[in-house]
């Protein structure tokens, strides 16, 4: 819709120019009046009329002064037409100078202004197209940069580093707002949807948005809780890459952190697990494609720890809130009772206050019931394991007349590691003992190492939780569940080296690996040199 305004002091010229000139015929759906300048300044700030026709020669503000208050608004331009006298010529030209398109004299001449109001029209539409040309390529390029960027981080990770592209490069990571990138080290963090094709068979459309939805998790978390640079895409696999700028050592603890913030709010808010690989140890640009590879290596031992977990190049998985014990998850509670010490129950029975809280309950009464049933579900499973003493299976009013004599949350988490210490003590009665579970469990590894083991499948068949399992293995052995896996596996594959009749991707086959090239360069970081080269050593000729 186009709207004019008038500006005149005398009324019968205002009103008549309203009234009398066919501004419909024009496209002017409205038309406004202003008796002065002082006026037509508020009305054209307020509405914003796309033509504007003034006398020059007015009370108060002139119509030179209204034009000249106008040139200040940096967002509005407006077509103009000035009416003046014949003895206003100087005044006209200054009017002209202010942006007027152009002047007509009085008394008006229909038929001039006619040719004038065309004339503004046409330059109206000129410039609305201009602006409309302008909106659509700004649009082109906000949405080409990400699309750009993209492409750069990409074949920056995905393929090996090329000097002869450096010097290109980084004049693109300039141009694209990423020239962070070339002097400050990096951290690479790659982030994938658990059992993704799983999802895909089921519905292609859910895997995209559940794609979509982990990318605006992971930028958002990044927005609101990574104070320094990063760049994330997603890579050819239907990974998201993430990219963080770490140049301190606060950065670099940061970005663990960050991980597993990550890895909740995806649970939380997209619904679905997911894993991510960490790369801890700082690299510059150049180095980028290593360190991604090496962050998809790691990623790897979820098909051995499980998911929905953040695991480094160090080896296993970090211990942090996702491989740590859930309080609130009675089967976990009862491998603390019926395997860890009194002193583990203390420290684990520390996290009971979040627990509480999680439960967002505020009447004291509410939070007694919780705590109660969250207990006798710990009995029923214990007395279900064998556990002797059952007195609270049998009388389950005592617990309650027990727990309803305290008031505060200090006191209630002492009631609860009391009962669970109880039950710990009747546990210690039985037969089966943490030896006795790592006994089984290693017995599993030595005969089905070439299997796809996961520390979920061993902890079910030792009938424990993962999280036990993986504890029991550090605190026995001193090694991870995948680290003791791992020495099984390239002790045997030792062995089968020197058999000239296997050859080497058939020897990682045997011994539980996939992927030849992931078995070399496993092989070579165990034992300083890849198969080939140990063959070498021994005397055994190349295949």
């Amino acid at each position: 819709m186009l709207r004019a305004l008038i500006v005149d002091d005398e009324f019968e010229i205002r009103e008549g120019l309203r009234n009398r000139f066919p501004w419909a015929s024009f496209g002017i759906d409205e038309v406004l009046v202003a008796d002065d300048g002082d006026t037509a300044l508020m009305l054209a700030q307020d509405v914003r009329p796309d033509l504007i026709v003034t006398d020059i020669k007015m009370n108060r503000m002139s119509g030179l002064e209204f034009l000249s208050a106008l040139q200040q608004l940096m967002d509005y331009h407006p077509e103009a037409i000035v009416v003046s006298g014949y003895d206003d010529f100087e005044l006209v030209k200054q009017a002209m100078k202010t942006g007027a398109l152009d002047y007509i004299l009085k008394p008006i001449n229909i038929s001039e202004l006619e040719q004038m109001i065309r004339k503004a029209l046409d330059n109206i539409k000129r410039k609305q197209l201009e602006q409309h040309n302008e909106q659509m390529l700004m649009n082109q390029v906000k949405f080409a940069i990400p699309k750009m960027r993209e492409e750069l981080l990409r074949e920056m990770v995905e393929q090996e580093h090329d000097p002869y592209k450096e010097t290109r490069r980084r004049h693109r990571l300039t141009t694209l707002n990423l020239e962070w990138m070339i002097s400050q080290h990096m951290t690479l963090m790659v982030i994938e949807a658990d059992d993704l094709k799983a999802i895909e068979n089921r519905r292609a459309q859910e895997k995209d948005l559940i794609l979509f939805g982990i990318g605006n998790v992971v930028n958002q978390t990044l927005e609101e809780d990574y104070p320094y640079p990063y760049a994330l895409y997603m890579d050819s696999g239907n990974r998201w890459v993430i990219l963080l700028s770490c140049m301190r050592s606060d950065q670099l603890e940061l970005t663990s952190g960050i991980a597993y913030l990550c890895i909740k709010r995806i649970n939380d808010f997209v619904k679905v697990k997911a894993s991510a690989g960490l790369r801890t140890n700082p690299g510059t640009f150049e180095q980028l494609h290593d360190m991604y590879t090496e962050a998809l290596a790691v990623l790897e031992q979820k098909a051995v720890y499980g998911g929905n977990r953040v695991f480094t190049l160090q080896g296993g998985f970090e211990e942090g809130d996702n491989a740590d014990l859930t309080l609130a998850e009675p089967e976990e509670v009862l491998d603390l009772v019926k395997f860890g010490s009194d002193e583990d129950i203390s420290a684990a029975l520390d996290r009971f206050e979040l627990m509480v809280q999680a439960w967002q309950l505020t009447q004291l009464r509410d939070i007694q019931q919780n705590i109660f049933e969250w207990l006798f579900e710990i009995f029923k499973k214990a007395s279900a394991a064998g556990v002797p003493n059952k007195k609270w299976i049998s009388n389950p009013i005592a617990l309650w007349e027990q727990l309803e004599r305290y008031d505060t949350l200090q006191s209630l988490r002492e009631q609860a590691e009391k009962c669970l210490k109880d039950i710990a003590a009747d546990f210690r009665s039985l037969s089966s003992t943490p030896s006795q579970i790592i006994c089984e469990a290693e017995k599993i590894l030595q005969r089905d190492y070439a299997e796809s083991l996961t520390l979920q499948s061993v902890a079910n068949a030792v009938h424990v939780t993962p999280v036990w399992l993986s504890k029991l293995f550090k605190k026995d052995k001193r090694q991870t569940f995948l680290e003791y896996l791992t020495d099984i596996r390239i002790e045997k594959a030792k062995e089968m080296l020197g058999d000239i009749q296997f050859k080497v991707y058939q020897i990682s086959f045997q011994v539980g690996y996939k992927d030849p090239v992931h078995f070399s360069k496993l092989f070579k970081k165990q034992v300083g040199c890849t198969p080939k080269e140990y063959r070498r050593q021994r005397g055994i000729m190349e295949e």
